[in-house]
């Protein structure tokens, strides 16, 4: 895979290829996280493209996190391959679980066009995913198309959340 050096300017743009989405993520995790957003939202497949595992982004959730009245909530079909690919992101849930809202849902109940990837954060930065094989997505921070692509995003997550069920618990009970 190779490196991204996209750096994003501006009140929003578009992203071309996973290397730039991926850095695109960071970059507005990063961002929803030191501006305090109070809620952030993510679905995704199986997570394994996002900079979960990435200690840059980890301490600014942790810092994020000990702000209190804070979520993260994720949605996707599976958490599997998360697990497996992004281990830091499992130590970080050893201290910050309680911020997390985790769920799962059937892709076949949300439809055939279900957007693969999705993140906002209130009053803060949105990405959208606009096609899944080569990576193409849009993402915005401010203005008029900013306010209302959040406001879909949330609509769209929201309502899959609906039909979600809880999912990926950090610890297994058993008898």
């Amino acid at each position: 895979m190779s490196e991204s050096r996209v750096t994003l300017e501006g009140e929003g743009g578009r992203l071309e290829g996973w290397p730039d989405i991926t850095e695109g993520l960071r970059q507005l995790l990063t961002e929803a996280f030191e501006h305090k957003a109070r809620r952030v939202v993510v679905l995704d497949p199986d997570f394994v493209q996002w900079p979960w595992s990435d200690p840059d982004l980890l301490h600014h959730l942790a810092q994020w996190g000990r702000l209190g009245g804070r979520r993260l909530e994720m949605l996707a079909p599976s958490y599997g391959a998360c697990a497996r690919r992004h281990p830091r992101f499992l130590q970080w849930r050893q201290h910050f679980d309680h911020l997390l809202t985790i769920g799962s849902f059937e892709p076949r109940e949300v439809g055939p066009e279900w957007p693969a990837c999705l993140m906002a954060a209130t009053e803060g930065p949105v990405l959208r995913l606009l096609e899944f094989e080569d990576g193409r997505a849009t993402w915005a921070r401010s203005g008029p198309h900013a306010a209302v692509e959040r406001r879909s995003v949330f609509d769209f997550f929201d309502a899959i959340s609906q039909r979600s069920t809880p999912a990926w618990p950090y610890t297994q009970l058993g008898l």
